[in-house]
């Protein structure tokens, strides 16, 4: 085998270490226990890290190709779109089906529905070379799909009732599908520059964290930290609303103070 052209599999052998991730995540809930289901929230958390690390490699070895791309976002619908949708299913939506109707299988599709359509926008910007250089357009389905592994953690760590998880989901699962579909800017953070005083201030944090972490539960430090940086999209919109706002508000009386020249 040529060497040269070895080294583009390397990437793609990290993409595919998330789909076998995900898959790990549909066998593991299916047991239909706590056990079971906190495996398969591990398993998609797992999958998260080895998605990160294909972009990197890639881009470390310079091997980036449009078939990395494509295979990256197949393995995405897959780890990312349906392995959450049928954590979430058999850990609480199950129990809307049956005599109610499929309302609880609606939610899951939806789910996989606004994440595809999520990851084929990002391709088509892929492609015609429009991708924003330190924002992401709408939720990254990876962050969407942690934040529901992390709440199916936490719930069988601290014992919630079968209600509590059914509401959430209900409610949760449908409001990150539409953040994904959604064009809120969220940072990517893959651009961001630090002195010496803000990698300090970054590490200690680091540590703070892992600190807390391990004195308390791990899984519901990371939900919370997870969860911030879900609301930080809705929160910086917000913020710049005024901005914006004012910006058009100006152009459109600089266009209407264009002289008329007939």
């Amino acid at each position: 085998m040529d060497i040269r052209k070895s080294k583009y599999i390397l990437p793609n052998l990290f993409t595919l270490a998330s789909v076998f991730f995900g898959v790990l995540a549909v066998a593991s809930c299916m047991e239909g226990t706590d056990q079971g289901f906190r495996r398969a929230a591990i398993a998609i958390l797992v999958a998260m890290v080895a998605d990160s690390l294909d972009g990197r490699v890639a881009r470390m070895t310079r091997t980036a190709t449009r078939f990395g791309i494509q295979l990256d976002s197949l393995a995405d619908v897959v780890s990312f779109g349906m392995a959450p949708a049928a954590v979430a299913y058999f850990f609480a939506l199950h129990s809307l089906d049956g005599a109610k109707g499929l309302l609880g299988a609606f939610i899951a599709f939806l789910w996989v529905a606004c994440g595809a359509l999520r990851l084929a926008r990002f391709n088509v910007m892929a492609d015609g070379d429009e991708k924003p250089g330190g924002w992401f357009i709408g939720l990254p389905i990876p962050a969407a799909a942690g934040i529901l592994a992390l709440f199916v953690w936490v719930a069988t760590d601290l014992g919630f009732s079968d209600r509590v998880r059914l509401l959430s989901l209900s409610a949760g699962m449908p409001s990150l599908a539409l953040l994904m579909v959604s064009t809120l800017p969220y940072r990517s953070f893959k651009r961001v520059r630090m002195g010496l005083l803000r990698r300090i201030g970054l590490i200690a944090m680091v540590a703070g964290v892992i600190w807390v972490a391990i004195e308390t539960r791990a899984s519901a430090v990371l939900l919370v930290l997870g969860s911030s940086y879900i609301l930080l999209g809705p929160l910086e919109w917000l913020v710049k609303l005024p901005f914006r706002l004012k910006r058009r508000r100006s152009e459109r009386t600089d266009k209407n103070d264009v002289p008329d020249n007939d």
